[in-house]
């Protein structure tokens, strides 16, 4: 896609704040930010000025605040590696704003004492100690997540992936299932709040946005703080003890699998979640720092995570050739995971998850084309730093996930944990039947992914042919009865009682109904019906408005907002009706025994299917 990169330079006729804008509208969406990456790399342009509209402090108290400051995107990665590795010469400083101050990411590494090493060497440590039990979580994780989005052949790309990453965060760091919704609400507050702080609050005015993500991570916080109290104390809750003790059967039966060796209970080492390890870590951190960074840790991990899995199969998907080869990379059983992490490493080096991060210099620093002042908040822009690796697709570039441990002041310290789990999430959705993007039904186009401020993945529509994965479909009409609600509802009893023998032999006719049945409701007031069936929801109704249509032409004499009449003339509007009536099971979820088999396939086996297995 071109762009006119000339219309943002100093030289440019726009006002300073056209042409902010204008970079923010690059900077949003993928595909001008990597033309606008790759016109600055191209005329080896380190860094672009524009002017941010949020309000900085000046270091002088007698100064009043600026509301106009001059903010500068770092796109060289000679300059994006200095900014992440001298400290000497770039802060840490922007971070503080969500009152993170005590956290790593608003510390400064400072040699002897280092609170923000201690930080890191801690849930580092502690992250490792649940590793040896990750293909165990992340099976968990998966399982767990795609309960609800996937009874649908709709769902949302991005809320799947986010209730991944905060199940397997769950797991990993000893929360119980209960905590789930705290995890995800924390993690949404203070995960916007990150990205308004790092790229939004130049371009955008939230001020509830950090207020709220403040309150988020408080109260993610105080949760924390509580479990690793009960960790220290042995005392977690019976839910959290039966997990962990599923997790170490888990594990167990996975090793003998492999093994084929029977392990003995005295042999399967104990499972020590995150915050376990943290309540029983020595030196100099107290329980508050502990309970910040396990804090921090889980909204990054989370984030990450949920991005780079949205980024990677968006990436696939732009490519019919590319989407190919991972898709079959996915379904290959012979060494498949190492090349398909290749392929999704790759995506996340063209668009990393951690689009952009923020630095404060300490020091005026010279970009070749003049200066930036000391004082300045800059903003690397990690993307056109990774356009610029000279590594290949068999090499994990390491500023994907903010450089390698050790100097650099924002690496991930889970990468090595969300690097396997990023990859199972992909091959999990790649081996979708028929995935496809979903299409907007006002405009037909593809819906595509939406990011936020081109950072937070928001939502990804996505479908699948549910009915390769799970066969049968829930049906739940629940109609309003016609005054006098009594008069009718006796006569609907006896419309039910009389057409009882040919609604039944009509059913098993059909050949995909596996149960039905009327009930009525709030004092006689609703008539419902519910069923569940196999296959299309639009040819199951319409079938049986052909089939025993004067059957519902009596029902519906007594039930209000019916459709035309006879319906054997009227089946769209049939179906239409039926649809507007259907309520859908509460979370979407449905349960079924027997996912893959369809009625004629039991009825052909002669026997139910728990009398079979």
């Amino acid at each position: 896609m071109a762009i006119d990169i000339e219309q943002i330079l100093p030289h440019s006729t726009l006002p300073p704040y056209e042409r902010s804008r204008l970079l923010f509208s690059w900077l949003s969406h993928d595909d001008t930010r990597l033309a606008l990456y790759e016109a600055l790399n191209t005329r080896h342009i380190q860094a672009i000025e524009f002017q941010g509209r949020d309000k900085v402090d000046s270091a002088d108290k007698d100064q009043p605040p600026s509301f106009q400051q001059q903010v500068y995107l770092l796109a060289g990665r000679k300059m994006v590696e200095a900014a992440l590795k001298d400290h000497a010469k770039f802060s840490n400083r922007p971070y503080r704003a969500l009152g993170s101050g005590t956290f790593m990411l608003g510390l400064d590494p400072s040699g002897t004492a280092d609170s923000h090493q201690a930080q890191n060497q801690m849930i580092g440590e502690a992250l490792m100690q649940a590793a040896r039990y990750l293909p165990v979580l992340i099976g968990a994780a998966w399982e767990a997540a795609s309960v609800l989005p996937l009874k649908s052949p709709e769902f949302d790309l991005a809320d799947l992936a986010e209730q991944a990453a905060a199940r397997f965060v769950g797991f990993l760091f000893g929360f119980g299932y209960s905590d789930h919704p705290l995890l995800l609400e924390a993690t949404a507050l203070a995960y916007r709040g990150l990205n308004y702080q790092i790229l939004g609050r130049h371009f955008v005015t939230e001020p509830a946005t950090p207020v709220n993500a403040q309150r988020g991570m408080g109260a993610l916080f105080t949760r924390i703080a509580e479990l690793i109290d009960q960790y220290a104390a042995d005392e977690v809750s019976d839910e959290i003890a039966d997990f962990r003790t599923e997790i170490e059967r888990g594990w167990r039966q996975r090793e003998e699998r492999l093994t084929k060796t029977a392990i003995a209970d005295k042999d399967v080492p104990r499972f020590a979640p995150v915050l376990q390890t943290l309540a029983r870590f020595g030196g100099p951190l107290s329980g508050s720092e502990r309970a910040v960074v396990a804090a921090g840790s889980v909204v990054g991990i989370i984030g990450n995570i949920q991005a780079a899995v949205c980024i990677a199969v968006n990436h696939f998907f732009g490519n019919p050739i590319r989407l190919d080869e991972a898709t079959n990379t996915a379904f290959d059983p012979s060494g498949s995971t190492e090349r398909l992490q290749a392929m999704v490493l790759e995506a996340l080096r063209v668009h990393p998850p951690a689009a952009f991060l923020p630095r404060e210099t300490r020091e005026a620093i010279p970009t070749g084309q003049g200066e930036i002042p000391a004082g300045s908040t800059v903003v690397l822009a990690i993307g056109s730093a990774t356009m610029q690796s000279a590594h290949g697709n068999s090499q994990m570039d390491p500023l994907i996930f903010g450089g390698t441990p050790g100097d650099f002041a924002h690496h991930c310290v889970g990468q090595r944990i969300a690097i396997p789990l990023i990859t199972y999430l992909v091959q999990q959705v790649l081996r979708l039947p028929d995935l496809s993007r979903a299409k907007d039904l006002r405009t037909g186009k593809v819906s595509g992914l939406k990011k936020l401020w081109g950072f937070k993945c928001e939502s990804f529509p996505m479908e699948y042919a549910r009915d390769r994965r799970l066969v049968q479909q829930p049906l739940n009409v629940i109609m309003k009865i016609k005054a006098p609600v009594s008069e009718h509802a006796e006569k609907l009893k006896l419309v039910i009682k009389y057409g009882a023998p040919r609604i039944e032999r009509k059913l098993k006719e059909s050949r995909h109904v596996h149960f039905s049945w009327f009930v009525f409701l709030e004092n006689d007031t609703k008539l419902a019906l519910f069923t569940t069936y196999d296959g299309n929801f639009g040819s199951y109704i319409e079938h049986f408005a052909l089939e025993i249509g004067s059957l519902f032409d009596k029902l519906f004499e007594h039930i209000e907002d019916a459709p035309p009449l006879p319906v054997s003339q009227f089946p769209k509007e049939f179906v239409q009706t039926i649809r507007r009536h259907n309520v859908a099971p509460v979370g979407g979820y449905f349960f079924s025994a027997y996912e893959l088999e369809n009625v004629a396939q039991i009825n052909a086996e002669g026997a139910a299917p728990w009398h079979r297995r």
